[in-house]
């Protein structure tokens, strides 16, 4: 849930702030394609999720002996995936948004149902199908899906490969509506 805050949170203002500066029509004059200005949004923030993941699990196991039981090397390369998933998300919010305060309070609105319909809460096989389905959409529920397998059952990253291409799927679909999204208009 912190990754997501972060994720969300902080991404949603990367363009719109570019847009009330007013540097976002030299931005996209620059002589890189559109896939690139993202990804270079993106990179310094998933170091920071990487950072926050450290901050999350280190104490966890120094102070109350919870230790993944799986790899970490396979926890990060999941949370790869998931962390590109919600900063794409967080980056298309915010190129929809025309206001830094539009911007926040669209992630408020990927947040909150993240939190509720991703099964961190109430494990997503008692919610109804309907309900299930529209949370199967969203970045989280795969991710704890994963993480869960990782850290509570010591999972390899076969285990965990069905999640972790799903994540990837929905990068590379975020990915695409960003290009799409940002191609340089006249007018």
């Amino acid at each position: 849930m912190l990754l997501t805050n972060l994720c969300f949170g902080a991404t949603g203002l990367a363009l719109v702030g570019e847009r009330e500066n007013g540097t976002y029509e030299q931005m996209l004059a620059l002589p890189t394609s559109a896939t690139a200005i993202v990804l270079g949004k993106l990179l310094p923030y998933v170091a920071l999720c990487y950072m926050q993941v450290f901050v999350a699990l280190v104490p966890a196991g120094l102070f109350l002996g919870y230790w993944p039981q799986g790899s970490w090397i396979t926890l990060l390369i999941v949370t790869l995936p998931f962390v590109l998933a919600s900063l794409g998300i967080g980056t298309y919010v915010s190129s929809l948004a025309t206001t830094s305060a539009q911007a926040v309070f669209l992630s408020v609105f990927f947040i909150l149902p993240s939190f509720v319909l991703s099964g961190v809460m109430t494990p997503y096989q008692l919610m109804p199908d309907g309900v299930r389905q529209i949370g199967g959409l969203l970045p989280l529920r795969w991710y704890q899906i994963a993480s869960r397998r990782i850290i509570e059952r010591g999972a390899s990253l076969a285990d965990v490969a069905v999640p972790t291409l799903v994540l990837c799927l929905m990068f590379a679909v975020v990915l695409t509506l960003l290009r799409w999204r940002m191609k340089p208009r006249l007018g």
